[in-house]
């Protein structure tokens, strides 16, 4: 398969009109319609804004840009796990990380994650085998980039 890294990215603003950064891959369709990616790994980063906008600060933003390049190198150069979304805003990053094997993603993410300092991250993971989350986004935001 073929990974198209084309990305959205959306200002948008919660229900509260705090702004929220969404970015997500538009063409994952290949992805969900083979069937083997049943999982959703959510990692999420909790910080504490400066200000209003409940946006982390520059030099933890700059962290995060850095932890999500070594996630990718990790997880998607064989396509084992993919990132579908991510949003920022209200003291969380959210990545929605979709798998084809939770326990490999967790090695990776193990290795991936060593060069760093102990992150204010939190792993989840659920059944999403219809990506009911990743098209939630679509239909949540999919118009807004027009």
């Amino acid at each position: 398969m073929i990974l198209d890294d084309t990305w959205v990215a959306i200002e948008a603003v919660s229900d509260d009109e705090i702004p929220l950064l969404v970015r997500y891959r538009p063409n994952l369709n290949n992805f969900f319609e083979s069937g083997i990616y049943l999982q959703r790994m959510d990692i999420t980063w909790s910080y504490d804004a400066i200000d209003s906008s409940l946006l982390p600060p520059a030099e933890e933003m700059v962290l995060m840009e850095q932890v999500e390049d070594a996630l990718i190198e990790a997880f998607e150069s064989d396509h084992q796990t993919i990132l579908a979304f991510a949003f920022t805003g209200e003291n969380e990053r959210w990545w929605a990380w979709y798998t084809t094997d939770i326990n490999i993603a967790g090695e990776r993410l193990n290795a991936a994650l060593a060069e760093f300092d102990e992150l204010p991250i939190n792993i989840t993971v659920t059944d999403d085998p219809e990506w009911d989350e990743y098209f939630g986004v679509i239909e949540d935001f999919g118009d807004e980039d027009e």
